[in-house]
């Protein structure tokens, strides 16, 4: 069922406040305050429909709580007054078991999917935060509102607290607090660049704390837009040692090499990721996982040197540091205007992990026997995706189980709360109910969440190149904000790697995206490769499939491998999305399959001509990018997809357009370019002009290239150089 019409837009408002305790319009003479009755709302698909609504307040009895008329025609509405905590509850409507769809969070009660809603304490008062913005010249203004216990005592102004996140206390330049309206307006000036998380707590006046309130303020050059984003992705025991130091390869491919969270922090410091144009790190888990070799699917040995085999949630790998390294890294991330995602694995824990060694038998865990291993025969990945077992000794979480998902997800929270980071990836999301990351989201959103500070939620959807409905299914307002974009993955490999697609492959997957994902507000993560696929380089080369035990060999600077992986990249940088690149792709390193795709970070100097040049390639490619709104924020529009090329415009108002070309084995196409202005284009990247015109052109380029177009005298048309 779905909300329609201007009456669904209020249901749906109204509803929101109501379960998230948020202000309602306060009685004459009394200032705004908790609610914590719950109202449900619901449109039966006919009028003569028996609808009821049934809870765990009354173990569920039936029959349940009547829904009764509105003034919304066709809407039915019951309310309930519910103690403080977690409740669960169902609409049933001709005997259906339905979910309610204006509430993002779902539990189970006797194997079904019902609603679930965490009410507030409404004898407390509570604290909102209406926006927290920050200027370029170290200005900030957090608003907040005051929301008064039932008994609507009013704020005592001079209790107001403000303290950052390592705890020490923040003097505002000024402080507004309006006892009447609840409306508290907060002022700071000299912040230095970068990140300022700020807890704001104040009392009643009769001494009663509301429980805090988180407030993010930015101090930087422009408001960030994930669309904006240049995600770098770093394998930390595979990139560098303490003091950026390089790292020697393992004998045994698939043991620890030696990477630290300070070797990351140091590369920051140096400038390495700001000379690329990165302004987002993702590092993989860096959770405490076990010591020793396990046997994979294939018998070969592996250590943890990946992270994702926690055995404690809540604790740092020694191998890769200690919470104070991560502190200085985020500290460095942030002073240096860069975000930071934590890699989070909800889905599974270590058979050393405590959970399963306290729960595998208490309904923590699905097969608790360990009988269903995915991809058994017994356990086929369609039927039991969400239930199976990567291997014996990764035990599978049972989301459905209430209990580990209040544990799951406060263990996630705890990584934001700790270390201030700035979103997540969330490892295997197709392997877990979908309940499992909706509830995560829910969690991140209602604490960290307010105009201008926007939780970045990334998912790791392992999808084929067609599976556009199966990535859409976790995403929108209640799910997931981004997710990788494998189906382009794969096109552009198809097209640009292998050459066995045509180069219109690459325009069908992006139009896919945008017909299936319309609506969902998704900023889609766009990336050629990453540590569970082969290398793009050697995917070019023709030797990905190798054994993946036996190092692949870098092809010599004059293979066409490092001009195929500047074109397949430069499609990453110009198409809609974020763009994400998995270290080593910057310098074209090649790799078979896992693990050898995940080859230690090669000092600079072990680097051929051609590497070196693939690095300069796509940091001219990200100053561009950085350039020009179009490119990041604009809408796509196809000009010419044929088997060689594929030439698209990026559009946005109030920004010069862009119009990129990339060839493939050709060097020159003809086409008519509607909608483009007549005259001279120049290529950002060479420097070349070329005349475009909306009737028949003629372009020249050479194969294995692109060109990113705009037009003479544009600031961007000398951006790269």
């Amino acid at each position: 069922m779905r909300l329609r019409g201007v009456a669904a837009a209020g249901i749906s408002v109204a509803l929101a406040a109501l379960a998230s305790c948020r202000a309602s319009p306060p009685p004459a003479a009394t200032v705004p305050a908790r609610t914590c009755s719950v109202v449900v709302w619901h449109n039966p698909q006919s009028a003569s429909a028996h609808v009821e609504l049934v809870g765990d307040w009354n173990d569920w009895a039936r029959p349940g709580l009547p829904m009764s008329t509105t003034s919304y025609p066709g809407w039915l509405a019951t309310s309930v007054t519910l103690t403080p905590g977690e409740h669960l509850y169902s609409i049933i409507e001709d005997g259906n078991w339905l979910i309610d769809p204006t509430v993002p969070t779902t539990g189970y009660y006797d194997g079904t999917e019902v609603t679930w809603i965490d009410v507030a304490d409404c004898s407390t008062p509570g604290l909102q935060i209406d926006d927290a913005a920050g200027s370029a010249t170290g200005a900030a203004t957090v608003q907040a509102t005051f929301l008064s216990a039932s008994t609507h005592d009013p704020i005592e102004p001079s209790s107001i607290v403000v303290t950052a996140h390592d705890g020490t206390t923040v003097t505002p330049a000024s402080v507004a607090a309006d006892a009447s309206t609840g409306v508290i307006t907060l002022t700071f000036a000299g912040l230095p660049p970068g990140k300022h998380s700020l807890t704001v707590a104040a009392k009643d006046v009769k001494g009663r704390a509301a429980d805090p309130a988180w407030a993010t303020a930015w101090i930087e050059p422009q408001p960030w837009d994930p669309r904006d984003m240049f995600l770098y992705q770093i394998m930390v025991d595979r990139y560098r040692g303490d003091g950026d130091t390089p790292l020697v390869q393992p004998s045994i491919p698939s043991a620890r090499a030696g990477g630290t969270i300070a070797g990351v922090t140091a590369a920051i410091e140096n400038g390495d990721f700001a000379r690329l144009g990165v302004n987002a790190l993702w590092v993989t888990p860096l959770y405490l996982n076990p010591t020793g070799w396990f046997p994979g699917l294939d018998g070969k040995p592996y250590s943890s040197y990946h992270g994702y085999w926690p055995i404690d949630e809540r604790a740092i790998e020694p191998a890769l540091g200690a919470e104070s390294d991560v502190d200085a890294l985020i500290a460095s991330a942030h002073a240096h205007d860069m975000r930071v995602l934590f890699d989070v694995v909800p889905n599974h824990v270590h058979e050393q992990n405590p959970y399963s060694q306290q729960h595998l038998n208490g309904g923590w865990f699905n097969h608790p026997d360990g009988t269903c291993i995915c991809g058994d025969p017994t356990c086929d990945w369609t039927t039991h995706i969400t239930d199976c077992w990567f291997i014996n000794y990764l035990p599978d979480l049972d989301w459905r189980n209430q209990a580990v998902a209040d544990q799951l997800t406060s263990d996630v929270q705890w990584w934001i709360d700790r270390f201030d980071a700035d979103g997540i990836r969330i490892d295997a999301v197709p392997m877990m109910v979908r309940a499992a990351t909706r509830r995560v989201a829910a969690a991140l959103r209602a604490k960290y969440e307010h105009p201008v500070n926007t939780m970045f939620l990334l998912g790791e959807n392992f999808v084929g190149q067609y599976d556009f409905d199966l990535l859409k299914y976790q995403l929108g307002p209640f799910g997931l904000n981004s997710e990788f974009h494998f189906p382009l993955m794969w096109a552009l490999r198809g097209a640009i790697a292998d050459q066995n697609q045509p180069m219109s492959a690459i325009d069908a997957a992006v139009q896919g995206g945008i017909t299936d994902w319309a609506g969902s507000g998704a900023v889609m993560t766009t990336l050629i490769g990453n540590h569970d696929v082969d290398r793009f380089a050697s995917e070019s080369a023709g030797d990905g499939d190798g054994d993946p035990w036996t190092p692949a060999v870098q092809p010599p600077p004059d293979s066409d491998i490092y001009a195929r992986q500047v074109l397949a990249l430069g499609a990453v940088f110009s198409l809609p999305g974020a763009p994400v690149v998995y270290y080593g792709d910057d310098v074209a390193l090649v790799g078979h399959y896992d693990p050898d795709s995940r080859h230690v970070m090669p000092a600079d100097s072990a680097l051929n001509s051609a590497q070196s040049a693939t690095r300069q390639s796509l940091g001219q490619l990200a100053k561009v990018r950085a350039c020009s709104a179009a490119l990041r924020q604009g809408t796509y529009r196809t000009l010419l997809a044929d088997d060689e090329h594929l030439v698209y415009a990026r559009e946005l108002s109030g920004a010069d357009t862009a119009v990129v070309v990339l060839f493939r084995n050709a060097s020159t196409l003809s086409a008519s370019f509607p909608g483009i202005a007549a005259g001279t284009w120049v290529d950002a990247l060479s420097g070349q002009a070329q005349s475009l015109s909306p009737e028949l052109t003629n372009v020249v380029g050479a194969p294995l290239s692109l060109q990113l177009l705009f037009p003479e005298g544009s600031s961007c048309a000398t951006s790269a150089q």
